[in-house]
């Protein structure tokens, strides 16, 4: 017996039987070159003819059988190798191990795929799957009408949503929040972005391409209610935990004031048999918890967005826990440096104030310490000519350093070096002020006390008498 797969090799034409491979149908899905279509080869009742039946599914409607192209063969082999057969006056040959297809000997741009199963069928199942389950998470790979459905994983339960929600990073009020940096209000920390990465390779993984995220109705619905469900009892658990969340993390619904785990109301009024208007609450439907129009449906980096999609996709969560590990390290590394600033600024104040007390108290010792002395002659005269006062005043009082040098802290001055010959004393009105002044044109003395100028002139006589000044020809 010489066997098809030989004499396609030699160019024969000779075909034999072999039914051994042959007692149940045979499945090949085939793409390439634009085409696409299922093979069913099925052995007659009789199994002397092979029966080829060509399916092309629906572009639209996945996994419908658009037109279907029956053909009997009686001439064919089958092995656990090949399904070789003429048509058409063609011999062909699909390789079963790797999809290959020869037609007379030459290599054919379709590749065939032997599947275990109706391929078109399973895909039926899995459209039908995808747009009524209410536990596994399916999307549509494109968003135009010919999309297909593709299988990302399984929708998070309320309790594995409240499990992420119970990091100890949610913990953390929203003042202490504010330690983290943001960028474009979103938490920003280095790690952060893994939730956009990770999504874009699942995405590629699994054949999405669609240009602005979302979810199947009911894939919407049962996420919204595993979701609204947990986010009720984390308020119950911790009253405030909703608006926290809104507000730092699923901002989507805080910018927009939507509460999804409450039931609002409108007020309808409406008139008795009495005339009494009564006003009637009105249940309204309940606002989503799942928005991802508010980010365009970007989904790179760190917003709402991502943030909602890794939330209530299940296989996401454990990305989401070092994310928030991550997050959480930070936010108490930040903190600890808040606190010991906070207690070195503390401490540096009470250092402040100390340093301050003590100086005031050193000030008023300084002060009695100069009232219960006698002052020298030239204290007199410059606490005089500046307080009006010879004994001067606790802001402001002169101390005679050395003989004839003065200083009242602020400046020093060396009575020998004033000029006597164009010292003047007068009054002098600046502001809204009278002054009495005592200068030689360089140096300058005033004060706002009313004093006698004859007093004045007199004490100024007795100083330059003990230290006496420059002299100049006018």
């Amino acid at each position: 017996m010489v066997r098809l797969a030989i004499g396609l090799m030699i160019g024969w034409c000779t075909l034999s039987f072999n039914q051994a491979f042959a007692s149940s149908p045979i499945f090949f899905y085939c793409e390439g070159a634009g085409a696409e279509y299922q093979i069913i080869f099925e052995l007659d009742e009789d199994q002397k003819s092979l029966i080829q039946r060509l399916e092309e599914p629906d572009p639209i409607e996945q996994g419908k059988v658009a037109r279907e192209l029956e053909t009997v063969l009686t001439e064919f082999e089958i092995s656990k190798d090949f399904v070789n057969y003429r048509k058409n006056g063609y011999l062909f040959s699909i390789n079963r191990s790797n999809g290959r297809v020869l037609r007379d000997n030459q290599d054919n741009p379709i590749r065939c795929t032997e599947t275990e199963t109706d391929y078109l069928t399973v895909k039926r199942a899995e459209v039908e799957t995808a747009k009524t389950t209410t536990t596994e998470f399916w999307s549509p790979t494109t968003g135009y009408g010919d999309t297909k459905y593709s299988k990302l994983g399984m929708l998070a339960t309320a309790d594995e949503i409240c499990a992420v929600l119970s990091h100890p990073f949610f913990d953390f009020s929203s003042d202490e929040y504010r330690a983290l940096d943001t960028m474009s209000s979103d938490f920003d920390w280095p790690g952060i972005n893994a939730a956009g990465l990770w999504i874009s390779a699942q995405f590629k993984d699994k054949g999405i391409q669609l240009q602005r995220f979302g979810l199947m109705e009911n894939i919407h619905q049962a996420a919204n209610r595993n979701l609204a469900e947990c986010l009720t009892v984390k308020e119950i658990e911790s009253p405030g935990f909703y608006e926290k969340l809104t507000r730092h993390l699923l901002s989507n619904l805080g910018y927009r004031g939507v509460n999804c785990i409450e039931q609002q109301f409108r007020i309808e009024q409406f008139v008795d048999n009495k005339g009494e208007i009564i006003d009637r609450r009105v249940p309204l439907e309940s606002e989503s918890c799942i928005d991802f129009d508010y980010n365009s449906g970007s989904l790179n980096g760190w917003n709402s967005s991502t943030f909602t999609l890794m939330l209530i996709w299940q296989e996401a969560h454990s990305v989401l826990k070092t994310i928030f590990d991550k997050g959480e390290s930070v936010l108490v590394a930040r903190l600890a440096e808040i606190e010991r600033r906070r207690v070195a600024e503390v401490a540096a104040e009470e250092a402040r104030k100390a340093a301050a007390e003590a100086n005031r108290l050193r000030a008023e010792q300084d002060w009695l310490d100069y009232q219960s002395r006698e002052k020298t002659l030239m204290e007199q005269v410059y606490n005089f000519a500046t307080t009006g006062f010879p004994e001067g005043t606790q802001r402001l009082r002169w101390i005679e350093e050395q003989p004839c040098v003065l200083t009242d802290g602020a400046r020093r001055v060396d009575n020998r070096l004033l000029n006597m010959t164009a010292f003047r004393i007068q009054r002098e009105y600046i502001g809204s002020t009278w002054y009495t002044t005592s200068s030689d044109m360089n140096v300058k003395f005033s004060t706002s006390e009313n004093i006698p100028l004859d007093r004045l002139q007199n004490a100024w006589g007795l100083a330059f008498q003990q230290c006496p000044g420059r002299t100049s020809a006018f």
